[in-house]
Parts: C-alpha cells; structure tokens; sequence
C-alpha cells in the first residue's frame, strides 16, 4: 500500500482476525491506537520529530512500518521477534554498518537498537526502494547471484558466533514458524517431508566448512532493482552463522519467490543451477565437492522446510514449494555437478 494513512487505520486494514493475533506476537496486548501512538513516541524519542503517516506495514518474523516524519523524510521502523536476542540482533546490525560502510546497497540505520518499556525491541532505518523484477528473468537472476557473491566478499572475515546457526545446524529439525498460526507440529502425513530435512540436516552438519555471516533469505523478494541493478537489499536480521555453500544453496532455491507480481513461485531446475553458475562465475572460482554436498543438502533443506510451512497452511499453491518438493530427488542438485 503506497497511500499515505493514520497509522491507527492502516493497522485496522493490514491486520485482521489471525493475522491481528500474528501481529501481537511482537505487540503483546497493545491496541493499534496504543501501536500508533508507541510508535508516534518512539519516532520523537529516536528521531526527534513525529510521523505524519504510514504508508505501509507489515509482519513476517518482524514488523515492519513504512513512515513519513513530520519533515517529509519517509524512515522504516522494525521491531523484531522476541525470540531475537540483543546479542543477535547487535551482531546483525554491526555487520549491516561494515556493509553499509562499504558502498553495497542496504539501507543504514537512523538509530541505536532500543528497547521499550514494554520489553519490545526495534530500529529505525533510511527508507530506500525501487522497482520489483521479474526473478525468472536471466538478467535478474544474474544480478541476484552476482549482488550475493559481492555482499560474501565484504564479510568474509567478520566473526560470526553472535549470530544465531542456521536452522540446518540446530538440534532441532524446525524453527519457529514466522507464523503464529502456522504449526509445525509432528503430522504423519507430512513425515516424508521431515524426513528430506532431516537427512539434509544431517548431512550438512556432518561436513566441517567455516562459517561465515550468511544472509539466509536471500532472493527477489528483498531485494529492488533501478534498470537491470540492485539498488537496495533488505532483512538484516536474515543473517545467521552458515557456511558460504548453505547460503548458496538456500537461495538457488528460494531467489524467485515473491508475492507482488504474479510469476512462478518456484525456480526450475535449470534456474536453480544457473544461479550457482552465476555466483561461481562472480566469486571467482568453483565450489569442491564437499561444497557441492552441502549446496545440494542445504537446497533440499530448504525445500522441504519451504513446502512444510506451504503444508501446515492447508492451502499450498500450486506452483510452490511443495509441489516442487513432490518432484525433487534427494541430492538432486550434486547430480548435475559433472566435476
């Protein structure tokens, strides 16, 4: 939504019904009057002026607000999930200033990490946006590919302990849905799709490469072009403890999903690994074997955790992940490796 509204009413249109109860999840009790007025103190509290409107809002793990100040400046509010520590949280946002800092395309911040009284956790940052792309498009998944392998080349040496594992790497097969109302509970009808991820899980686990501060939802949907080029990247707090083979292999996967324009959810086999090609070709030098048995690993993870959320909504789309997933091979990806 572009249009300039009371932050009180845009929150009446946005969240309704389970998506009302999704939001509280980060807002607690609050009401959207108490919402907008939180935010209206937080913005003279952070930013020294108050906010003339929202123009958009919305919830994955976070919230996220699109505010116009007082002054015309148009500022993105996030607060985060409770689940995300300030240890985590500092380490993101450190990595986003060196990134910054460094000219890549990622919007600064416009304050400190803060903490409100009510124990809910936020930022602001510079609004930057542009145009969405067609994923399936070859220039633009070039331009994905290429964009990640250069956000790589800055991080390389940044210490990533204080950012959370990668789901692969965790004890536990599944995260917490981004979804209150979708529940990864154990279903026996979904067993095979556990199963994929799990042996994923295990396999990646097993192979010891370093890790590095990986950007795991990495694709079209967090990213805006200007012409053929990415002018901005969002969703800082994405970046986790991974090695640079399950970053690339998650977003083979995952680069064309996105919900605004209407084009298929899903990469085709040939996208998927035109767009590992594409990352080889911008880093330089191609991935060993054991790199390509996590690729391979980390993509079917991805799948199958893709396609779970799809199956616990009861509604998967026909061109999602799920669908895919009933026609993906195990290592599917470590056989069109030829080395």
């Amino acid at each position: 939504m572009s249009e300039l509204l009371p932050l009180q009413r845009l929150l009446q249109v946005e969240f309704e019904g389970k998506w009302r109860a999704d939001l509280a999840t980060i807002t607690g009790t609050l009401s959207n009057r108490q919402i907008s007025m939180l935010v209206d103190q937080l913005t003279w509290e952070e930013l020294g002026q108050g906010i003339r409107g929202a123009f958009f809002a919305e919830k994955s793990v976070g919230v996220v607000f699109g505010l116009e100040l007082l002054s015309g400046e148009r500022v993105i509010l996030k607060l985060f999930h409770p689940s995300q520590s300030q240890e985590q949280l500092a380490a993101a946002h450190r990595c986003l200033n060196i990134v910054v800092r460094s000219g890549f395309p990622a919007p600064p911040t416009r304050s400190q990490i803060f903490k409100t009284e009510d124990g809910i956790t936020g930022v602001f940052y510079t609004f930057m946006d542009g145009a969405m792309r067609n994923p399936h498009e070859p220039i633009v998944r070039q331009e994905l590919a290429q964009v990640l392998a250069e956000l790589t080349g800055i991080l390389p040496h940044e210490n990533p302990t204080e950012l959370p594992l990668a789901p692969t790497r965790e004890s536990k097969l599944w995260s917490n849905s981004h979804r209150s109302f979708l529940k990864l509970d154990k279903d026996p009808e979904a067993r095979w799709i556990d199963q994929i991820a799990r042996r994923a899980q295990s396999i990646i686990q097993a192979k010891n490469l370093p890790l590095i501060p990986a950007h795991l939802d990495w694709g079209v949907k967090n990213c805006r072009f200007h012409e053929n080029n990415v002018c901005v990247v969002y969703d800082w707090d994405s970046l986790f403890a991974a090695s640079e083979a399950e970053m690339v292999g998650r977003a083979a996967v995952q680069f064309t999903a996105q919900w605004e324009i209407p084009t298929p959810l899903t990469p085709s086999l040939a996208e998927t690994r035109a767009f590992i090609d594409e990352y080889e070709t911008a880093r330089g030098h191609c991935f060993c074997r054991k790199e390509w048995v996590v690729i391979s690993a980390s993509a079917d993870y991805s799948l199958a955790q893709n396609a779970r959320l799809e199956f616990a909504s009861g509604k998967p789309p026909r061109d999602g992940f799920l669908a895919l997933l009933q026609n993906w091979e195990s290592d599917m990806l470590l056989k069109t490796n030829t080395e």
